[in-house]
Formats: C-alpha cells, structure tokens, sequence
C-alpha cells in the first residue's frame, strides 16, 4: 500500500510539472503574438502615411524636393503622424525611367524610436509636375458645384 502512495506522489508531481511547462509556453507564445502585433500595426502606420505622400505628390500638393529634408509633409498646418506616440522619419530617393517626366521613387518612412524601430518601403513610379496643384485656377463650369 505504501508503494502505491508514492507512485501516485510521483503521477502527480510529473503531471503537474507538465501542466506548469504547458502553462509557461502558452503565456511566451501570448506575449510574443502582442508584441508581433503591435509590430504589424506600427509598420501598418508607416506604409499609410507613405501611401499619404505618394498620394499627395500625385495630386501635385508637394513635389519631390519637398520631401529631401526628410520630414513629413502639413496637411491643414498638422504634419502627417499629428498624435502619435513616435514620430516618423521620411526618406526618398528617385531614378530615371525610360519615360520621360517619370521617375522612380523609392519613399522609406520609418520610426524614429530607439526600441526596435520598423520602417515601411513604397516603391512607385511618380509623374513629375511642372507646377503645384493650388497654381492652377479653377475651372469656371466647377464654381457652383459641390
């Protein structure tokens, strides 16, 4: 009977010893999923405000040599990343094309924090304008529509 008693301690301790070791896992696997997250979620806020500028710089609200001092552009005197909680960082670089008036453009909009910062690249072909979007005038026929 004795010997009984401590085969079942023994049952015991194993299995609660692979309950704790199941337990640690899962919580690790937990922790590193919301640190993915966060991750994915912070690169998602680089590659939107790239898809902002390139968006602009098509519209002709700021052309690519506004962009060469590295800081995010103003829309209504707000900069692009107004309110978060680190502060983005733009970088451009362009190449010619076989196309006249278009060029390459290669925008990396990153994070300027110390821990693990994530960046987001957007490569997109650009027409250059000769002119910003608030030179030119309206168009009389649009006047009264809204």
């Amino acid at each position: 009977m004795n010997l009984r008693r401590g085969a079942l301690l023994l049952e015991v301790l194993v299995s609660l010893a692979i309950v704790v070791g199941v337990s640690a896992f899962s919580l690790k696997a937990v922790g590193d999923s919301e640190q993915a997250i966060d991750r994915a979620d912070r690169r998602r806020r680089c590659m939107d405000v790239a898809a902002s500028v390139t968006a602009m710089l098509d519209a002709g609200l700021i052309g690519v040599g506004d962009l060469r001092a590295r800081l995010l552009p103003e829309v209504d005197g707000l900069p692009l990343d107004d309110g978060a909680a680190v502060p983005l960082e733009l970088e451009v670089t362009t190449a010619r094309t076989q196309w006249g008036g278009v060029v390459l453009m290669t925008l990396v909009v990153s994070e300027q924090g110390d821990d693990a910062p994530v960046q987001a690249t957007l490569r997109q072909l650009v027409v250059l304008r000769e002119r910003r979007a608030e030179e030119l005038q309206e168009d009389d026929l649009l006047e009264g529509l809204e």
